[in-house]
């Protein structure tokens, strides 16, 4: 969920980037937003919770999580900035500013099945699949216990540089084991600086000493009544400053809800977060701007995209000419278990953003 080093706006087009129906081609990109100069004048933005996409010479190409067995046999996203493999002993990610980290693994794993940016790999313990998802930054793993007589999920464990990485370091994660779900899953994600811009994670009552800003996963809400989680998403917002905002939207999307069923949840403002934001020491959020009961993510309910109105908000931040704007999202109720949701985090392949019409 962090940005890497900022790179100059090149007005180049792309086709994995095209600009919108009726637009000109021509497109102001960097790592993080796209501007589109629209036929009657206006100008699209596009700002984005994370990179989006590579410099590669004098071109861009998208980040693309898609897992594939390349010439060697060994399984790679397809383009990332960092190094991550997915060898027969567990997933390995050499990060480009250096360092690695490594799923503990003690067996050799069976053949995967490779789907998007997700590998399964069955039975890798019995009655347990493991499943690896390549991130931005890292990698994601988790233990799904499949079978319910199996023995209770273990908690899994990585190495850093070699060695057991300590509780509480950025790269770790929390093992976290989620009772609705019967899941153990641990995150690895290169160790960041105080406050990078653009920025989202998670906060959780459940997680106490781990930064989960290199997780996939976007928390709102409680699985079981009990705990509660809430994401801070922080967006550079310096391109605004003293422009009129005609529009504005956040687009979030759904992966997972506990039902169909509408439950309401909130966009706030708040200071910004950190790698060092954790539940206890949050910033408090200070203003509702708004709510949505859109609900995806379930058998019922394909996951998807939602939207929410923004406009008022990024004006005051385009006219305060604020260099950065965050927001904190949370459910509306946040001890009923049908309100859980799971938004696409920086760290995936549905990259949180805002769209910005501006005169």
């Amino acid at each position: 969920m962090v940005a890497t080093a900022g790179l100059a706006a090149v007005a180049v087009p792309t086709a994995a980037h095209a600009a919108p129906p009726g637009a000109t081609t021509e497109q102001a990109l960097t790592e993080t937003s796209t501007t589109v100069r629209n036929p009657d004048g206006t100008r699209a933005v596009t700002l984005h919770a994370g990179p989006v996409r590579l410099r590669q010479g004098t071109q861009w190409r998208p980040i693309d999580l898609t897992l594939v067995a390349g010439p060697d046999g060994v399984v790679r996203p397809t383009a990332v900035a960092h190094d991550l493999t997915l060898p027969p002993t567990g997933p390995v990610v050499r990060f480009a500013g250096g360092g690695s980290a490594a799923l503990e693994w003690t067996t050799p794993l069976p053949a995967p099945r490779l789907a998007g940016h997700r590998a399964t790999y069955p039975q890798a313990l019995p009655g347990h699949d493991l499943v690896v998802a390549a991130t931005s930054s890292g990698f994601l793993a988790a233990l799904h216990r499949t079978d319910p007589a199996a023995a209770p999920v273990p908690p899994l464990t990585l190495r850093r540089d070699g060695q057991p990485a300590g509780a509480g370091e950025s790269i770790a994660g929390e093992s976290m084991v989620e009772t609705e779900s019967a899941v153990s899953r641990v995150v690895a994600a290169a160790p960041t600086g105080p406050a990078p811009v653009p920025f989202d994670t998670t906060v959780q009552t459940t997680v106490l000493r781990s930064d989960l800003s290199g997780d996939p996963d976007l928390r709102l809400g409680s699985y079981d009544g009990t705990a509660v989680a809430r994401s801070l998403l922080t967006w550079d917002t310096a391109s605004l400053a003293g422009q009129q905002v005609m529009s504005a939207r956040l687009l979030v999307h759904q992966d997972w809800s506990a039902s169909c069923r509408p439950r309401a949840w909130e966009v706030w403002t708040a200071p910004a977060a950190g790698p060092g934001t954790r539940w206890a020491n949050q910033p408090v959020a200070d203003r509702l701007w708004a709510t949505s009961t859109d609900t995806r993510g379930h058998t019922a309910c394909a996951g998807g995209w939602s939207g929410v109105d923004v406009s008022e908000l990024v004006r005051g931040w385009a006219g305060a000419g604020a260099p950065t704007g965050t927001v904190q999202l949370r459910a509306s109720d946040e001890h009923d278990p049908l309100a859980w949701k799971r938004f696409s985090s920086a760290e995936s392949a549905h990259v949180p953003h805002l769209e910005v019409t501006l005169a």
